[in-house]
């Protein structure tokens, strides 16, 4: 326990969790004040998916470039890069243009594609062999806390200052997160090499490193499936219990919040219990199940039902859908050749977090057409059972 406590462990990760954390909630901003945003914008409401597919997109596609900087300036200072790319997104989203909507969503993916791929360069670094499992879960709970943030202050700053000015709010938080980190910058960033290249061909060399491994292949198809689950929560929770179940902005927002409050303690006892008492695919299998059949009690819902079922059916998926994360990238770290984890889960999140960019689109386009958010949901809940057989059958 004293190896963990060991302020260079524990400093670096904390500082990743409240990067990470900031970030999300400005990805989850306009989920959590839906119509405010869409009259602004004079869009529908379910248009918050296209939001999150481009910031994904941009996400994932810039995760691929950071094994160059990571290298030559080091994970603190290019995540103080990104954040002042969150900032500025948040500020350029008030605008409520088209170019605006767009390129808001590309600058917040690149404010959060590096966070992931930091964090595995970090803890593979600084953290005990017998702890990683831990601290990526540890790490993690940055998602949820970003969630909760949004879930319980986005409606009430929306309801009391207008979503304008609660967008610029969470862009002044981001940008003093960038601004406090630089006291910490030269111990976190003490393996930096002032001299590594920045070689072109470095964006192949996640991708490549996916294909070879093929139990990393395996793990990132899988992940891909249940975190289609995830995006749908981030994306169409707060519309389908206000327009569906007929619920008030703040109490769907409140629902919103649990589920991402929970799933940080989930991802804290979800990391001990990992390869100490059950296997970490068998939490991932079980996490996948859980989730849809969760999905598929959310779809058949009846409209005015009890709100107290609502969150404990929140509570539930915070921790089987929201708190498993942490794990994959931990496995993913695992199977990753020497020196390598950074690359391997940019590479690998590639296809895992590629469902942000392909499912709300898709869900987006189904609810437009056939007008249910009820029978979309009954089928990304299938997705997430299909996910948890899967965890369950890769071998390695």
């Amino acid at each position: 326990m004293h190896k963990l406590l060991n302020r260079d462990v524990i400093a670096p990760v904390l500082a990743l969790i409240i990067f990470q954390g900031l970030t999300t909630m400005g990805m989850h901003a306009f989920s959590n004040a839906p119509a405010e945003v869409a009259r602004g914008y004079e869009m529908p409401v379910s248009f918050t998916g296209i939001y999150t597919a481009i910031v994904y997109f941009t996400a994932l596609t810039f995760g691929l470039l950071v094994s160059g900087p990571f290298g030559r300036y080091g994970a603190m200072r290019s995540c103080q890069i990104a954040l002042i790319f969150g900032a500025t997104s948040m500020a350029i989203f008030t605008l409520a243009t088209p170019w605006a909507f767009l390129l808001s969503a590309i600058l917040l993916g690149m404010a959060h594609g590096p966070m992931n791929p930091a964090g595995s360069h970090v803890i593979m670094r600084v953290g005990p062999l017998e702890w990683r499992p831990f601290l990526f879960s540890l790490k993690q709970i940055s998602v949820p806390v970003g969630g909760a943030l949004a879930g319980f202050l986005v409606p009430t700053l929306v309801l009391t200052t207008g979503w304008q000015m609660a967008m610029l709010l969470i862009g002044g938080a981001i940008f003093l997160a960038a601004i406090v980190a630089q006291p910490f910058r030269s111990q976190a960033d003490e393996d930096r090499d002032p001299t590594y290249p920045l070689r072109p061909n470095d964006i192949m060399e996640p991708i490549r490193l996916v294909f070879e491994k093929g139990p990393i292949r395996a793990i990132s198809i899988a992940a891909f499936m249940l975190i289609g689950c995830q995006a749908c929560i981030v994306a169409f929770l707060v519309i389908y219990l206000v327009q569906d179940i007929g619920l008030e902005l703040q109490w769907a927002g409140l629902i919103f919040g649990l589920a991402h409050g929970t799933s940080i303690l989930a991802r804290v006892y979800l990391g001990v219990l990992a390869d100490r008492v059950i296997l970490t695919k068998l939490i991932l299998g079980y996490s996948g199940i859980v989730t849809g059949i969760c999905f598929l009690i959310l779809a058949l819902f009846p409209a005015g039902g009890s709100y107290w079922l609502l969150c404990i059916l929140g509570i539930i998926l915070g921790n089987a859908n929201l708190g498993w994360v942490g794990l994959y990238f931990s496995e993913v770290s695992k199977l990753a050749p020497e020196g390598k984890a950074a690359a391997a889960t940019a590479g690998s999140q590639i296809y895992a977090f590629g469902s942000f960019v392909i499912i709300p689109p898709l869900f987006t386009l189904y609810v437009e057409l056939i007008g249910s958010y009820a029978t979309g949901l009954a089928i990304i809940g299938a997705l997430g059972l299909a996910a948890g057989f899967r965890f369950l059958s890769i071998k390695y």
